[in-house]
Parts: structure tokens; sequence; C-alpha cells
């Protein structure tokens, strides 16, 4: 596998993390562990940060419109 596509699968695997998360922290009921999801998702997003600028030099900025689905069908 090439370093290429390694940091893209990387850079899926981190974006997943972070929506998994996220979601957890707002339907768990116990404040602590919705607590500790918000920080692993935040944890999350600064890797998918890293992997980005060393994919592309710079970090990708999101879109503002169109919510969730629209940032799923970026990469399409």
């Amino acid at each position: 596998m090439e370093e290429r596509e390694f940091l893209q699968l990387l850079l899926e695997l981190e974006d997943l993390g972070s929506k998994k998360t996220k979601i957890y922290s707002r339907l768990l009921t116990d404040a602590a562990l919705a607590s500790e999801m918000e920080a692993r998702a935040k944890r999350h997003d600064e890797r998918k940060l890293a992997i980005e600028k060393l994919l592309y030099g710079k970090t990708v900025k999101k879109a503002k419109d169109g919510g969730m689905s629209a940032m799923n069908k970026k990469g399409e």
C-alpha cells in the first residue's frame, strides 16, 4: 500500500471515529461518559486535521451549508 493510500485510509477512519463518538456523546445519559466521548471526538478531529495536512499540505475547509449529508458526499 502506498503512503498516500494509507494516509487516505487513516483519514477516512478518523472521520468515521469522529462521527461515531459525536453521536454517542449525544446519546449517552451518563454525563461522565458523554464528556469522555466528546473528548474522544475532539482527539479524532485533531488527528484528522494532522492527516489532512500531511496529505494536502494544508487543512481542507468544510462547507458550512448543507449539513451532514452534504459532508458525506464530499468525497464522491
